[in-house]
């Protein structure tokens, strides 16, 4: 296998674990945010999961459009 064909199966590898965490992140923000608390410490929690979202959501689109180069 040529180095190329090893660098494009190692990101597709790196774009499937994201994927799949991006998916973790979501369903654990939808567990935690209840709409009927004002808990601050909860809102902090959510909000640093939807923050690790959109890192990993950043990182996803890098690695889409290295595959397309």
């Amino acid at each position: 296998m040529d180095e190329d064909a090893k660098k494009r199966r190692s990101m597709e590898q790196v774009r499937a674990h994201l994927a799949r965490a991006d998916s973790e992140l979501l369903e654990a923000a939808h567990r935690l945010l209840d709409p009927r608390t004002d808990d601050e410490v909860g809102m902090d929690v959510v909000c640093a999961v939807a923050n690790a979202s959109t890192l990993v959501g950043d990182a996803l689109e890098t690695i889409r459009a290295r595959l397309w180069e």
